[in-house]
C-alpha cells in the first residue's frame, strides 16, 4: 500500500513541479509585454520630444526672422531654409523613434508566444513524465512482489 502511495506522491510531485514551471513561464510572457509597452511608450514620447523641440526651434527662428525684418515664411529666406532643414531632420527621427515603438511590441508578443508555448510544452511533458514515472513504479512494484507471471524477484 505503500508503495501504491509513493508512487501517487511521485507523480502528483511530478504534476505540480512541471505546473509552477509553466506558471513561470506564463509570468515572464506577461512581464515580456508590460516591458515592450513601457519601451513603445518610451519611444513614443520620444517621438513627442522632438516634435515639440523642432517646433520651439521654428517659432524661434520666426521671431528672429521677423524681429530683423525679414518675413520668416517667405521662401528662399534664411529662416525658411532654417525651418526646412530642421523640419526633415526632425522627421526622420521622429519616424525612427516610432518605428522603434513598433519594434518594441512586436518583440514583445513574440517573446510572450514563446514564453507561452514554453509553458505549454512544459505542462506535456510533465504529464508524460508523471506517467512514464508511475508506469516505471508499478513494473518495479510488480517485480519485486512476483507480478503477473508469479515469479517473484530473483536475487
Amino acid at each position: 500500500m505503500s508503495a501504491v502511495l509513493s508512487t501517487i506522491g511521485t507523480m502528483a510531485g511530478t504534476l505540480l513541479q512541471s505546473n509552477a514551471e509553466a506558471a513561470q513561464y506564463e509570468a515572464e510572457a506577461q512581464q515580456a509585454i508590460v516591458q515592450s509597452r513601457v519601451s513603445a511608450l518610451n519611444y513614443e514620447r520620444e517621438s513627442n520630444a522632438i516634435k515639440e523641440r523642432v517646433l520651439a526651434n521654428m517659432a524661434t527662428s520666426a521671431a528672429r526672422s521677423a524681429s530683423g525684418g525679414i518675413s520668416p515664411y517667405e521662401s528662399g529666406s534664411s529662416g525658411y531654409y532654417l525651418d526646412i532643414a530642421s523640419l526633415s531632420a526632425a522627421a526622420t527621427d521622429s519616424r525612427i523613434a516610432l518605428n522603434n515603438a513598433e519594434i518594441a511590441r512586436k518583440m514583445g508578443k513574440f517573446q510572450e508566444a514563446q514564453y507561452f508555448s514554453a509553458a505549454r510544452t512544459t505542462r506535456r511533458f510533465g504529464k508524460i513524465a508523471a506517467v512514464t514515472k508511475g508506469a516505471i513504479n508499478i513494473q518495479e512494484m510488480a517485480s519485486y512482489s512476483g507480478g503477473a507471471t508469479g515469479g517473484g524477484a530473483t536475487p
